[in-house]
């Protein structure tokens, strides 16, 4: 019969709490990562809606053309999430007419890819917002509907 000593016993317990750790660690990494990366995503969807809102509303409420809407909402979007990022202004003359704002970012200004060893990865992925209104009035002045 073996008999278990205290420093064998140590031993083993160490060795049991490293094998834990071993296969709890890359589980407990995949979640911290997964955790970090949609956090990061969302942020970056609701900053776009927001922006894509926000230039809807400019463009509804003033006499603003489509490219100082572009330059507002690429400042609301940041310096980091307007890099290669689209901006589609649509409905642009009557009163009554549907204005569409339309962003697109890359995925990948928004988050550091964390999971592409997982196979989820943000290469070639966009995020999308739109945003529809209805202008107020029209942006033809009446001088120039005399000409």
């Amino acid at each position: 019969m073996h008999r278990i000593t205290p420093k064998r016993r140590r031993y083993r317990s160490g060795v049991i709490l490293s094998m834990e750790l071993v296969l709890v660690l890359p589980i407990f990494l995949l979640l911290l990562f997964a955790i970090v990366e949609f956090s990061l995503l969302t942020t970056a969807r609701v900053r776009i809606s927001d922006a894509a809102h926000a230039g809807a509303r400019r463009l509804c409420l003033s006499d603003t053309g489509p490219d100082d809407i572009r330059d507002e909402v690429k400042l609301m979007l940041g310096r980091k999430l307007s890099r290669d990022a689209t901006i589609e202004v649509a409905g642009l003359q009557k009163a009554g007419e549907r204005i569409i704002v339309r962003i697109r970012v890359p995925m990948k200004n928004a988050t550091p890819d964390l999971l592409w060893p997982t196979g989820f990865s943000v290469r070639g992925r966009t995020l999308v917002a739109d945003a529809l209104m209805v202008r107020e009035h029209d942006t033809i002045s009446a001088d120039q509907q005399r000409l």
